[in-house]
């Protein structure tokens, strides 16, 4: 049977044919895309087999322990430098983590797959933007690394200032303080001043770098153990104490560790 439409012609066996045709095309592209899903599902994280499974968690805490104390030593934190000093203790925790599965690896930290090393940056990354939500340290968010990795800086530059030294000896500044400490207790710009040119900087400073070598502590080990999906009890890496800290020196900085 045919349509004449006058200027076209149309052909209603093909144009049946046609629409029938590209429903059951239809119905076996979408049928083809589920089983796809369904097989990425259940195929899930491509893992490598680790060489050493049976690892005791305690190990891994004391060793992130030992990442803190490293990383708390002063002296060895203002030679090297706040932001390559972190980096290098958490790397290094790292590899002593992933030696812990590949013993008999010369390079055990490169032995994770791509899909693993993508979650593991996923999760360590996840975890520490978590951690910026809280209250007090949203103001971190807008800060470059470059910015944030020179706040220590900048607050040693200020203690070496022979002025402030004075004003700080003769406590001239005690009632400006006091003052604006009322007036703007509200104010987000003054917390972040308070953070910069306050003695807290340096303690809060050290213990965010805590958090960070606690969370890469963390992650590393759910990942190299391959428990990353499992439900299990967490590692103890002391992350809520550090943050309490961090709350305690930010409302006043008397006896503050840095």
């Amino acid at each position: 049977m045919i349509w004449d439409l006058g200027f076209i012609e149309i052909n209603l066996e093909w144009l049946i044919t046609f629409l029938t045709g590209f429903f059951f095309g239809l119905v076996l592209l979408s049928l083809w895309y589920l089983v796809a899903v369904i097989a990425s599902l259940n195929k899930g994280l491509r893992r490598t087999k680790v060489q050493e499974e049976d690892i005791d968690k305690k190990e891994i805490e004391w060793l992130i322990e030992d990442a803190h104390q490293t990383f708390k030593n002063k002296k060895l934190r203002n030679e090297v430098g706040y932001g390559a000093h972190l980096l290098n203790v958490a790397l290094e925790l790292s590899n002593d983590i992933a030696t812990k599965f590949y013993p008999k690896s010369k390079y055990p930290y490169l032995e994770l797959s791509l899909d693993e090393t993508l979650v593991l940056l996923n999760y360590v990354s996840k975890r520490f933007n978590e951690l910026l939500e809280k209250p007090v340290l949203k103001m971190f968010k807008g800060l470059t690394l470059r910015r944030l990795f020179t706040l220590n800086e900048t607050k040693e530059k200020i203690d070496k200032n022979l002025i402030v030294k004075t004003s700080n000896k003769l406590k001239i500044n005690e009632v400006v303080k006091n003052t604006m400490m009322t007036l703007n207790v509200v104010n987000p710009y003054y917390w972040f001043k308070r953070l910069v040119l306050n003695n807290v900087t340096g303690a809060v400073m050290v213990k965010l770098g805590l958090v960070i070598i606690s969370l890469t502590g963390e992650e590393t080990y759910k990942i190299y153990s391959k428990k990353v999906f499992e439900k299990e009890d967490a590692l103890d890496s002391s992350i809520d104490k550090i943050y309490e800290d961090i709350e305690a020196d930010i409302k006043g900085d008397d006896d503050i560790e840095t």
